[in-house]
Parts: structure tokens; sequence; C-alpha cells
């Protein structure tokens, strides 16, 4: 047209003429795309123009009323007040439709002459004009006002949103915690369908929180594109609106973390005040997300980290404390196989008792290592059953008899104690890890002591030695894999697994393990507590016939 040609072309006549080193598609659209149609929009601008009408009824009603007390310059204040009230309630547009009625009512009323649009008197034009431009600025002030408003309430929504959600996200430490935290926020919109949606290496979507979500072609396509250009899409953008849901992907750093789905309930078109408020909602939910990724990530490091000083920890067991019993074992089969009948009865006995105390041995380091290796993989099932008290500690210290000979082992187990209802293997081997722990760090012929009790609801066992001791500030430390105190005789000795995977089995039962001083404030006590349980009735009266 001669008006782009006077003013230099359209905006892509120009950008081909300046853009240079650019390459520029020009698409040419036939025709616009046909407005979206919103029933409740047009419903409520329908309700404002009607209260233009009314209100200009009601203030011609009034004016007429007053018409006999008023001077006819004084009567046009009645009209601006109903200009004045439809601005504030309404918007610039029935605000100034408004002012045009009630000029043509104040005419039609009040003008000479009266019930006519006809005007005798050359003042009563300018008085007219000047209503009219009075009452257009006066609605126009109004409807501005109004609009600042309702700025800035829309502002505070935000912002208390904002507060509400990051007050509620703060808390969430992982994934899951954070989605959780978001669906409970978003949960107050009930004009809102919304969902989160996570998308896998595969590419397969899942709904993490919100829906109902009927996930067609026509969504999919709109969410993988929001999500592979970090762009909203579907329904109310320019891209791939054929949807019902409008997608906002949720990113941090160029990176996406999830993908938030909204959809109104009546089927109207999102308003852009609250694409706005979700699109400030989505920082605080990206910056959660983001946190709890690297959370999750370093835990990863971390575990990959443990896991590797695992590996070279169990390498250097097996390459020390493995072997060693090993050589013990063949070198008495070799002395038997070399020497025979030449070695005296006694000693060859003494060669076959230490074969045998160093293959207990060897088999009591490989179940530590299998224990550690199901307690590390959660693998560790638990078979209860009711197990007397009694049992589990003759069982223990038949296990240990060759390594508990040097020692003056003292046992004090009441028969009346109330039955266990645990793993049996387990709790034994766990007092196995603790009483050859104990008689790894006693003197020779040194005191040990083994009791048990209840008290308050648990049963304990407690297992005291005369060793070195253990500091204080050391004591959360034995029950870390791989620790070993470099104290008494034999101190050092073993693969440090032992009162690891007596914690692991203990905790596994919901019991739990003190250390403390030993017999006569020397040495150390270690002490394990089970809870109790209530027994059936039928296992009491056994109880009560075995005592």
């Amino acid at each position: 047209t001669w008006r782009r040609r006077m003013f230099g072309g359209g905006l892509a006549a120009r950008l081909l003429r300046d853009a240079h080193g650019l390459e520029i598609n020009v698409l040419d659209h036939e025709q616009s795309p046909a407005p979206v149609v919103t029933r409740g929009k047009h419903t409520l601008v329908w309700f404002d123009y009607g209260l233009a009408l009314v209100a200009t009824v009601l203030a011609s009603a009034l004016a007429w009323g007053v018409s006999s007390v008023l001077a006819l310059p004084n009567i046009s204040l009645v009209f601006l007040a109903a200009v004045l009230l439809v601005a504030v309630r309404s918007s610039l547009g029935p605000a100034l439709a408004c002012a045009a009625m009630s000029f043509l009512a104040y005419d039609f009323l009040f003008i000479p002459p009266n019930f006519s649009f006809s005007i005798q008197r050359e003042e009563d034009v300018l008085t007219l004009l000047f209503f009219l431009l009075m009452a257009a600025l006066t609605g126009n002030l109004a409807a501005r006002q109004r609009r600042q408003l309702q700025a800035l309430r829309d502002t505070q929504e935000e912002t208390t949103q904002l507060l509400d959600l990051s007050r509620k996200l703060t808390a969430a430490t992982d994934r899951q915690a954070v989605i959780n935290a978001a669906a409970q926020h978003l949960s107050g919109w009930k004009e809102l369908n919304m969902c989160l949606l996570n998308r896998d290496d595969n590419g397969d979507w899942t709904i993490e929180t919100g829906g109902p979500l009927h996930f067609n072609e026509a969504e999919r396509a709109a969410a993988d594109w929001a999500w592979a250009h970090l762009q909203p899409a579907g329904k109310g953008t320019g891209t791939l609106p054929m949807g019902n849901w409008w997608w906002w992907p949720i990113s941090a750093e160029e990176r996406p973390l999830a993908l938030l789905g909204v959809s109104p309930k009546d089927g109207q078109t999102l308003s852009g005040q609250r694409r706005r408020l979700l699109m400030a909602l989505s920082q605080p939910l990206a910056q959660a997300l983001a946190r709890a990724r690297l959370a999750q990530d370093l835990e990863a490091a971390r575990l990959h980290g443990e896991t590797e000083q695992l590996r070279s920890a169990l390498l250097a067991s097996v390459s020390h404390d493995l072997r060693t019993p090993l050589t013990t074992m063949r070198g008495s089969i070799d002395t038997l196989l070399a020497l025979g009948e030449a070695i005296a009865l006694e000693d060859r006995r003494e060669l076959l008792e230490g074969t045998r105390d160093e293959a207990e041995r060897l088999d009591r380091y490989i179940q530590n290592l299998l224990d550690m290796t199901r307690l590390g993989h959660g693998a560790l099932k638990l078979a209860r059953d009711w197990v007397s008290p009694a049992d589990i500690v003759g069982s223990a210290l038949n296990r240990l008899r060759a390594v508990l000979a040097p020692l003056q082992v003292q046992v004090d187990v009441p028969p009346q104690l109330p039955l266990l209802h645990v793993h049996a293997a387990l709790i034994e081997q766990a007092l196995v890890n603790v009483l050859e722990n104990a008689a790894r760090f006693s003197p020779p012929h040194g005191q040990l002591r083994l009791s048990a009790g209840a008290h308050e609801g648990e049963l304990w066992f407690a297992v005291s030695d005369q060793g070195p001791g253990i500091p204080e500030e050391d004591r959360a430390k034995i029950f870390d894999m791989f620790y070993t105190a470099a104290r008494g005789d034999r101190g050092g000795q073993g693969t440090g697994l032992g009162l690891a995977i007596c914690l692991g089995m203990v905790g596994a039962h919901g019991g739990r393990i003190t250390v403390a001083e030993g017999i006569d404030g020397q040495g150390t006590c270690i002490t394990l507590f089970l809870p109790l349980r209530d027994q059936p009735a039928m296992d009491q009266e056994e109880a009560e016939r075995e005592d």
C-alpha cells in the first residue's frame, strides 16, 4: 500500500532489506487465524455494557427527580457519577458507552427543547460537548485506576503464591518431595486441571502428579516439542495448538527437568495473567528440582566412591585376612603329609584342631562378607520365629568355643526371659561377631562376661571385656565398615566388618546397639537391644511348661 511504500514497507520488508548475512523465510498466510471464542469472557463483557445501560437509566431517573432543585449545569454531575461508577466497576469500554448514553440522555431530557435531540442555544452545545469530554476523561481515569489496582492485586497474588510455594519447597529434599509440594500448592487452583510430567531417556512420558490427562497424539506432539525446545506449546500458543493442554517446560541451565500441563476445566483459553503467574511459579519449582537432582547426583557419586572403597578394602581383605587361615591350614596339612606317622599322636591332634579352627575362622570371614553384601543390596530377608534367648547364647558360645577357650567366660542369662520374635540365625551371628570382637581385644586369660536381661519392652545382650577400651570419641566409628582399632596384642586383626554387620542385623529387627565401659571400668561393653513383642497365648503356656 502507499503507506508502506512511504514509510519504508512493513516488518518483513525491513528485515529483508537490513538483515545482512541472515537467511530469512517469509511465510504468507492467506487468512489470519480464527479468534478464540471464550463464552465466559463475552458473557462478562455483555454484563458490563448492560451495567452501563442500567446506570444511565438510573442516573436519568435520579436527575429527573432532582431537576426542580438543581440548576441545569449541576444535573450533569449525576451522570458523571454514573460514568465514574461504571468505570470503577468494569473497564474503559463500558465507561465510554455510559458516557455516550449519558450525553444523549442529558441532551434529550434536560437541554431545551426537552424530549428532543435538537439544541436551540449555542451555549448548550458547548455545555454538552464539555460534559461529554468530562465524562470520557472521568471514565478513562477511573478505568486506569482500576487497571492499576488490578495489576497491584495480581502482583500481590503472584508474590503470595511465590512465597507459599517457596516455603513448601524449602523442606523438600528429593524429587518426589518437590513434586508432592508442588501438587499440594497447585491443588488450590480449582478451575484448572494441572499435571507434571517427566520424560525418561527412552522418550516415554510419566505422569508424576495431577491429571486427568488423555495423552493423545496431539498432546504428545506438543509436549515433545515443548520439552525439546524449552518453549511453551499447545492450546493458546502458536505451536501445535490442536490439543486441550498448554505445556510449559520447567528447566534450569538449558536442561528440562519437568513439564507442566494446564487445561482450564471450562474449556476456555488460559488467561494471560494465569500464564504469567504459572511461569513465575515455575522458577522456584525449577530451582527445587535442580537442587534435588544435584543432591541425587552427589549421593550417586558418594555411593560410587564408597563402592570403590569397598572394592579396594575387599581386595585387601582377600589378600590378607582370608589368606592367613589358608596359609595356616596348608602348613598343617603339609606337615602331616610329610611326616605322617613320625609325628606324635598328640601333636597330630593339635595340628588337626588348628586346621579346624582356621577353617571355622575362614568360614566366619566368608559369612561376614556375604552378610555385608546382602545388607548393602537390601537383600537381607527376615524369617522371624519365636526363639529363646538362652538358645541364641548357647549356639553362639558353641561356635566360638575355640576362640573363647583362652579366656575366663562368665555367662548370666536368666531362664525366665521372654521369647524373642526374630530371625534366630541373624541375631546369633550378630552375637558371634560381638563375642569374637571382644575376644580379639581381651588379654590372655582375661575375663569376658556375657549377660542378658529385659527392661522397658526391650531384651538386651551385653558383652563386656577387659581389653584396652575404646575412647568415647571413637565409639561411633567402630560400626563403620573396615574400621579396625589397632590396640591390644591382637589389635588390627580381622576385616573390620563384624560390628558393621552386627549393626545392620540388629537394625533390621528394629533394635539398637550401645557402647560403654567394660568390666570394672576397664575394656568395653557392647549391648544389643531388641524390641519385645506380645507372645501368642500358646507360646506363653509352652514357655511356662518348659520352665
